[in-house]
């Protein structure tokens, strides 16, 4: 039993039942468009016609569009033009009673129909008027029957428009409380995208700033104390001098110790300004920086490296911000392995096609969740790095089985 059935059972009459199942109809759409189409789909049943339509009008009268139910698809493409408001529509569009008309074509108000509209001959139509003003209007042409609408179609029509009124008012503050809800989601959203760059920009920072430090250390405690036991020997030998010492009996050992100093903090220097800034990565390009750089981990760590690169020569040049990033990428992956992961061997692979260039840094260390250390400053900091970029980094690691950093690049 459908719900007029049931309602005209419970001893409404089938008028009052047809309405009623209308209004439940209505009430449980919460979309306008869904309402909308609800309405036409009554309407042609209510007052048994072919054809029903709303015409959506502005806030000047004018219409704007229309909703219907009566017209194939191939019907609606074949007419030229949306009526514009002019003759009956725009009497029943701006009237405040229903109209009822018996014969379109012989009545002085009717101004024709576009090209390509089918003919129709009866129309019946009611305002649609919501507590902030005129919506547009409901009409129906043509009883599958023939026959001229009477009195109870009107008063269907009529009692469905208010209806209607009600559903598109309700339909109408739904939407307008999910914009207002979405507008909030995204002004939340966007406070939490600017808070999470904050966050990262202050991790950068923090990077940068350990960096600095580690710099300022590196030239304070070993190239400041290497500077100051040469400026000690040099005032030994001063002093020797000014005592009447002949320079030829200063102590060879004593000059070849000066000289040692000197070539320390020398070396020193450039291994600071390396890590810094490597010119030969300015002056010939990744695959020489790299080699240097491994050569450099293996004498000072003890750990073997080997490097494998295919697709790129060691005069083959990329573009200045992909050579810096996966340089400083693979540099910190590097770093962290002799700090941290306690490896014998490590593996860097670099690829490179023409579309892009992927690094991968392995190691046999004792690894680590990289879940957890995600938010980590040098992981970050690489991340960071191929970002801007427009690359992707990716580590995978878990305790006992080594550390695999992976970063890609485009070149294109």
């Amino acid at each position: 039993m459908d719900g007029e059935a049931g309602l005209r059972a419970g001893g409404l009459s089938e008028g009052a039942a047809g309405l009623a199942a209308v209004a439940l109809a209505l009430s449980s759409e919460r979309d306008l468009d869904r309402v909308l189409f609800t309405v036409v789909a009554q309407a042609c049943r209510v007052a048994r016609s072919s054809y029903a339509a709303v015409a959506l009008q502005d806030d000047q009268g004018a219409l704007t569009g229309f909703v219907q139910e009566g017209l194939e698809p191939e019907e609606v493409a074949a007419i030229s033009s949306c009526p514009l408001g002019d003759g009956l529509l725009g009497v029943v569009a701006s009237t405040t009673a229903p109209v009822r008309v018996d014969n379109i074509a012989a009545d002085t108000r009717a101004a024709g129909f576009p090209e390509g509209h089918p003919e129709m001959r009866r129309l019946l139509g009611a305002p649609i008027v919501t507590p902030r003003g005129r919506y547009g209007s409901l009409y129906v042409c043509d009883r599958v029957d023939g026959m001229p609408f009477d009195d109870r179609d009107e008063g269907a029509i009529t009692v469905l428009a208010r209806l209607s009124a009600a559903a598109i008012e309700t339909a109408s503050l739904l939407a307008a409380e999910r914009e207002r809800a979405n507008a909030v989601a995204g002004e939340a959203a966007a406070r939490a995208r600017e808070s999470a760059q904050r966050e990262l920009l202050g991790q950068v920072i923090a990077a940068q700033e350990a960096e600095r430090a580690r710099v300022s250390r590196d030239l304070h405690d070993e190239i400041g104390q290497a500077l100051t036991s040469v400026l000690l020997g040099l005032r030994l030998t001063e002093d020797g001098l000014a005592a009447g010492t002949d320079s030829q009996q200063v102590r060879p050992e004593h000059w070849a110790e000066v000289r040692g100093l000197v070539a320390d903090a020398l070396e020193r220097v450039r291994n600071l300004a390396f890590e810094l800034r490597p010119t030969v990565l300015d002056d010939i390009g990744l695959v020489p920086a790299l080699e240097r750089l491994v050569n450099s981990i293996q004498q000072r760590a003890g750990i073997a490296v080997e490097l494998d690169v295919e697709g790129l020569g060691e005069a083959d040049r990329l573009p200045t911000e992909v050579e810096t990033v996966l340089y400083r990428v693979v540099q910190e992956a590097l770093t962290n392995v002799v700090r941290h992961a306690e490896a014998t061997v490590v593996g860097i692979q670099l690829v490179a096609d023409d579309s892009r260039v992927r690094a991968v840094v392995e190691d046999d260390g004792r690894g680590f969740d990289h879940r957890a250390a995600e938010e980590s400053l040098g992981l970050v900091g690489m991340r960071e790095r191929a970002s801007t970029a427009g690359g992707s980094l990716r580590v995978e690691s878990a305790p006992g089985v080594g550390t695999a950093v992976m970063v890609e690049v485009p070149v294109g």
